[in-house]
């Protein structure tokens, strides 16, 4: 299994896109999390309450917005980064060259899963900065943000594992994709 999260991983980290898809993210992140602290701040600036009770109230606001946006974005990572695990082998007839190594297939199949998910999960460490930033105002405890990141973690397991699933049933990986997204949307929507 290590070998094929590591064959994986070695993969997806080369070249300047994973670079600029972290940065990418660590900005929409951010700016999210300013864009929300600004519309909260003056919805506050007004009113009667203390400033420490409208601090603890941004902060809250701003951890439950945060928390939204990755979830969002894991809901659509997760599945697309698994979606093409399987298929891909298939069409680049590299599928029986994975069948007869010394690997078993749960092996083969926990390593596609895990290498995607270490993806997500990089993603997700890369945000707890931003995320503690909800702590300079109150309101959030570190016990939530813990919560949070237990839930995302679990959302991205099962929806990766719902894309490998998928992958390993359809030949290609573009009826993958657009499966998995069907199966997000229902699953969230419902």
């Amino acid at each position: 299994m290590a070998a094929v999260s590591a064959k994986e991983l070695r993969g997806r980290m080369r070249g300047k896109r994973a670079f600029v898809i972290l940065t990418v993210h660590l900005l929409l992140v951010a700016g999210f999390a300013w864009m929300i602290e600004s519309l909260a701040e003056r919805t506050y600036s007004g009113g009667f309450s203390s400033a420490f009770s409208a601090s603890s109230e941004i902060g809250r606001q701003m951890f439950m917005a945060i928390v939204f946006l990755l979830t969002l974005v894991t809901l659509i990572l997760a599945p697309a980064s698994t979606a093409g695990a399987i298929s891909m082998e298939r069409e680049k007839q590299t599928m029986d060259l994975l069948a007869v190594t010394p690997i078993s297939s749960l092996a083969i199949v926990l390593g596609k899963l895990f290498s995607a998910l270490s993806w997500i999960l990089l993603l997700l460490l890369a945000s707890i900065p931003v995320v503690a930033l909800v702590f300079t105002f109150g309101g959030v405890s570190p016990d939530d943000v813990v919560r949070a990141y237990v839930v995302l973690l679990a959302t991205a397991f099962a929806f990766g594992a719902l894309g490998v699933f998928v992958s390993a049933l359809v030949r290609r990986t573009q009826a993958a994709t657009v499966i998995n997204l069907v199966a997000v949307i229902f699953l969230t929507a419902g």
